[in-house]
């Protein structure tokens, strides 16, 4: 069976315990992703915002989605399980990423970070996701990236080891394919020097540099100065309603049956991508070293709003696909048929293998 196969089977028998199905949102198959490797399968877990359940009752409305049912807990367990399968054959690499926001220090700590306020929460996503093998279990050896809400006063979780950007995994003397940061960086270093675009391609995306200049605490402090004033956060962060822009409707997936392999926008104008939220990091990629030159793909979070799209310059220099794979607060609405269209909570992941990049939405109480 194919790697994306086995992840998409892997989802469904967690979902199968909630009444649930599996949508594709987007795909593109295309060599343009230059990835040289079939063997490692990366997975990316966008912006959760957990917080306890004293500060919950806080916000009424605002939430992880389907925390009562722990759909995601039990898909990362499904993971962890295949995770380890494919270890112990030799075969695939399940390589996970957590795209920042994991959790919502912002809304946690009105003054100041108090950890024993998280003991207890969310044990399971913790543990599946960076901890368990500390505490007799499986996890994924996530590769935690720093999100803005993260921190509280330039602080973070002390059992959390965030980075602020990462790239694929290569052999020595290969050239990574795959960017994966939050999504905030331009605007956090907007406000720390006067040639930002520059500064992302020195000090985040050049691998020969040191990415040190900026301690947690100094990129922490920028970047909460992005986030809403608490009164203001009572309902949602971006939007109460993601209206996804699909190229057609979101086909049901079911491992071993065929998906079309490209749902995405095309464009060669890079002001075109998410209105412009990609062109900074692209420039950006344009000045960086020539250790970043191969790199073709760009996964976020940060804007929780799913999405995939190919930027491919008429004058037929580099192109490059950019992922932002989301969110699990907030609602979406996209086309299930030419007739049909889903409200619901968002709830999305996304997995590239080989040259076949997707991104899922995960539904509840339908089946």
């Amino acid at each position: 069976m194919a790697a994306h196969d086995e992840v998409a089977g892997a989802i469904l028998r967690a979902l199968r315990k909630h009444g649930g199905e599996l949508r594709l949102l987007a795909r593109l198959v295309d060599p343009v992703l230059g990835n040289p490797s079939d063997r490692e399968v990366y997975f990316f877990v966008p912006d959760l915002h957990l917080v306890s359940l004293a500060r919950r009752r806080r916000f009424a409305s605002y939430g992880f989605n389907h925390e009562d049912r722990e759909v995601l807990a039990d898909v990362l367990e499904e993971l962890a399980v295949l995770r380890s399968d494919w270890r112990d054959e030799g075969g695939h690499k399940l390589v996970t990423f957590q795209l920042g926001d994991f959790l919502d220090l912002w809304r946690e700590f009105p003054r100041k970070i108090d950890a024993a306020q998280l003991d207890g929460e969310h044990r399971r996503i913790r543990d599946l996701l960076y901890r368990g093998r500390f505490r007799g279990g499986l996890d994924l050896r996530a590769t935690m990236l720093l999100g803005n809400h993260d921190t509280k006063g330039g602080r973070a979780l002390p059992e959390v080891t965030f980075q602020f950007r990462a790239f694929n995994w290569t052999e020595q003397g290969g050239l990574p394919f795959l960017f994966a940061t939050h999504g905030d960086a331009y605007d956090v270093v907007e406000r720390l020097v006067p040639d930002p675009i520059a500064e992302l391609a020195v000090y985040l995306i050049d691998g020969l540099t040191p990415v040190n200049k900026y301690d947690l605490g100094t990129w922490a402090k920028a970047a909460e100065k992005n986030n809403k004033k608490l009164s203001e956060m009572n309902r949602s962060i971006m939007k109460p309603l993601h209206e996804l822009e699909l190229v057609e409707a979101a086909p049901v997936v079911v491992p071993g049956e065929p998906l079309p392999e490209r749902l995405l926008q095309e464009t060669d104008d890079i002001g075109e991508v998410r209105g412009g939220r990609f062109t900074p990091f692209y420039e950006a990629f344009l000045q960086a070293s020539p250790e970043s030159a191969n790199v073709r793909l760009m996964v976020t979070g940060h804007s929780h709003q799913a999405s995939l799209s190919l930027y491919a310059p008429a004058d037929g220099s580099r192109p490059m696909v950019f992922l932002d794979a989301g969110g699990w607060i907030e609602r979406c609405a996209y086309p299930l048929s030419e007739t049909e269209t889903a409200d619901e909570p968002c709830a999305q992941l996304a997995v590239v293998n080989g040259n076949d990049a997707r991104i899922y939405q995960l539904r509840v109480g339908v089946a």
